[in-house]
């Protein structure tokens, strides 16, 4: 009944606004905000046991990959500790210091997280509006010469654990070689208390891959993957997404070696920076769109690559001006016997673009690579999203008692960084109004929009009573001969999925997802949208077929109609194309097509404080 006014309502304001025209996507309200900049101090132990677990020192290989795939408005930082502190780097320290520290590291000693946390939550600055991140490398709890040594790092730790939380510092652990595997260590508390995470070499993925999923999936680094061919060794030609970039990165990794990397640019400044298992090449206004990079590797199949654009840029607002003529009611022009001057509302339909200034100045979305993509942007206070066409987003403002229009954009959505001069405000000029002419007669056209009015109404009308009258066959009790029919229109969805991937057919670890059911519209789903929805990605292996509808007490009804996955209800099997109720506090057990993939789904209620309408 909710969507039923809905519609009504859409389509009595079509009628009052069909006269004007509207350029934009305004559905939906945004509050961009520019991107946040960064802090990082990486935490490594350089305990003596790290000689055996990091026998070929790739810790301080993937801590200085990570350095230097950073953006530009991020700072970074080093401690690295044993039984005391070996050496600091302060933040904005940048790579080549890093690095210099780094290849003059010793593994000896103990194991003093307790003085290392300290001193890496003492490097950040107190500066707002920054994101704060700890990164510690380590392969085993704490441990002292002695006793008392022991228990005050172990008290230090805990204490910095609570500074740090309430510094917003977030506390990623890697866990390196094979003595961090109890989950309960006291380690593992700084992850934990500061909602960081945890990341075990080998289980999470090699060093490489572990630093990768830090940095992008964690932190949200933008960047954007870019392929690798094969061709002596290993090759990629990378297009820029617009001409007139400040920075660019194109970052390689492999967790088996990058070797004899080169790459063919034009730029004002390059440079490329190499180590075992990485390589990063840097520009600084590159001239030319695009880069092909060489490099030999032991497998392909290993190496990922990203690329990180940034941009200086400033809103353009170009405008036309325009005016409609705002007809009188028919009862008041036939009652009056006075000729009135006619009455205008004006407009200004802006075109809405972005050009870089410290490059060739040009319009950075004029490209097929911006072409269709949507942007949040901001005009005179209010929120709106608008597609980009020919380089260009299309507006329309109403200007009447409007003196200037200030306009800024929301990039963040963006894999490439833009660093905008915004807002920017454009003085409006319209032009006089033209000399009076004779009022025309729009009843006709207004006849004929009403009726077209009306028909949309029937169709929208047919369409909303077909659209929820899903009808299905639920099974009943063992007692119940015959499945019952139901229909779902009156049932609405409420509860959320806890979603488990316990097996997969590549071996993949798949972090546990939560979907939300209740508030969402009263239809059929599948179970395909529901795992688009929460990113895992299983390929095409029956999870199209698994149909789920609203159903009666607060239950969702589950249909098989798979052709060879096996779902069960607790130890039951769903029979093909039969829906089975499920409610609260149970579990669907479902094995896809190709018999390696196994998921558990479990039903349960919502808090009241999880509930959005």
């Amino acid at each position: 009944m909710k969507n039923l006014k809905r519609i009504f309502l859409f389509i009595g304001v079509m009628m009052l606004l069909l006269p004007i025209r509207q350029d934009t996507l305004a559905a939906e309200e945004y509050h961009g905000q520019p991107a946040k900049n960064g802090e990082i101090v990486f935490l490594l132990d350089t305990s003596g046991s790290m000689n055996s677990n990091d026998k070929s020192r790739f810790a301080i290989d993937a801590i200085r990959q990570a350095v230097c795939s950073l953006p530009s408005n991020y700072k970074s930082g080093l401690v690295a500790y044993n039984t005391g502190i070996q050496t600091i780097v302060p933040l904005s320290g940048g790579a080549d210091p890093m690095g210099t520290q780094l290849s003059s590291v010793i593994y000896k000693g103990y194991t003093n997280a307790g003085e290392g946390l300290y001193q890496a939550v003492g490097l950040f600055s107190t500066d707002e509006n920054v994101d704060r991140s700890i990164v510690m490398v380590t392969d085993g709890e704490i441990d002292m010469p002695d006793k008392q040594a022991k228990e005050s790092s172990r008290a230090l730790y805990s204490e910095t654990i609570k500074k740090a939380k309430e510094a917003g510092i977030k506390i990623y652990i890697v866990a390196v070689g094979s003595e961090l595997n109890d989950p309960n260590m006291h380690i593992f508390d700084g992850a934990e208390m500061t909602d960081g995470a945890i990341f075990w070499q080998g289980q999470s993925g090699n060093l490489v891959q572990i630093m990768n999923r830090i940095l992008y999936d964690r932190m949200n680094l933008p960047k954007r993957s870019v392929g690798v061919t094969d061709g002596n060794g290993g090759s990629l030609h990378v297009e820029l997404p617009s001409p007139g970039a400040e920075r660019v990165k194109v970052v390689l990794t492999s967790g088996q070696g990058i070797q004899n990397v080169t790459a063919d640019y034009t730029a004002e400044e390059g440079q490329i920076t190499s180590g075992r298992n990485f390589a990063v090449i840097e520009m600084t206004r590159p001239a030319s769109g695009a880069v092909d990079v060489r490099f030999q590797t032991p497998e392909l199949s290993g190496v990922e690559a990203y690329m990180t654009v940034e941009y200086i840029a400033r809103p353009v607002v170009n405008i036309n001006y325009r005016r409609e003529e705002v007809l009188p009611d028919v009862e008041s022009k036939e009652k009056s016997k006075t000729k009135f001057p006619p009455v205008y509302k004006h407009y200004a339909d802006l075109e809405l673009s972005l050009k870089d200034t410290a490059g060739k100045n040009e319009n950075l979305w004029n490209t097929p690579y911006y072409e269709g993509q949507s942007v949040p942007f901001c005009v005179n206070g209010v929120w709106k999203s608008g597609t980009i066409s020919g380089g260009l987003i299309p507006y329309t403002l109403p200007i009447d008692g409007i003196d200037t229009v200030t306009v800024e954009f929301d990039t963040s959505m963006f894999a490439e960084r833009y660093m905008i001069e915004q807002p920017v405000t454009e003085q409006l000029a319209p032009p006089p109004d033209p000399i009076p002419e004779p009022e025309p007669d729009y009843r006709p056209l207004w006849a004929i929009l009403g009726a077209l009015a009306l028909v949309i109404v029937l169709i929208l009308l047919w369409w909303y009573k077909k659209k929820n009258a899903a009808v299905i066959y639920v099974s009943q009790s063992p007692s119940s001969k015959e499945p019952v029919k139901m229909k779902t229109k009156a049932c609405t969805y409420s509860g959320k999925f806890s979603i488990y991937v316990v097996r997969t057919a590549d071996g993949r670890d798949v972090p546990p997802q939560t979907y939300h059911l209740f508030g969402r519209n009263s239809g059929r789903m599948t179970l395909g949208q529901i795992l688009a929805s929460c990113k895992i990605k299983l390929g095409k292996i029956g999870e199209e077929d698994i149909i789920i509808y609203p159903g009666p007490d607060h239950s969702v009804i589950i249909m098989d109609q798979s052709e060879r996955c096996t779902v069960l209800r607790g130890m039951e099997i769903l029979k093909k194309g039969m829906g089975y109720p499920v409610f609260y506090n149970e579990k669907i057990t479902i094995t896809f097509e190709d018999e390696s993939t196994e998921m558990e789904i479990h039903y349960k209620n919502l808090k009241p404080s999880e509930r959005k309408s």
